[in-house]
């Protein structure tokens, strides 16, 4: 993926970097496989919370780091509950914080 940032300007954001898990999972008991297979994206925009924050920081520490544009999938997010009208759309939600935003949208 770092590769990919500096050769291709590619722009990861944190729904990309979970449809790459889910390509590279190739596993079918996996919902990020499915998600993958299906284009459906899986939105996580505190992806960088915990440990994986953790391991991007140190990673960086070495080199000139994963860039992950997290206001990027906001937008998406967001755009997807905007401008759902009578597509068929579906959302699960779970824990709180910046997830539970996304509740607050109309619809």
């Amino acid at each position: 993926m770092l590769e990919e940032q500096s050769s291709k300007a590619m722009e990861w954001t944190p729904s990309k970097v979970i449809s790459r898990l889910g390509k590279e999972i190739n596993d079918e008991s996996s919902y990020l496989y499915w998600a993958y297979k299906n284009a459906i994206p899986v939105f996580c925009p505190g992806l960088t919370d915990g440990s994986l924050g953790d391991m991007l920081y140190c990673h960086a520490i070495r080199t000139s780091g994963l860039k992950i544009d997290i206001v990027q999938d906001i937008r998406a997010m967001n755009g997807e509950a905007i401008y759902a009208g009578f597509r068929r759309t579906g959302m699960i939600i779970l824990g709180g914080g910046l997830q539970s935003i996304i509740s607050a949208m109309p619809t």
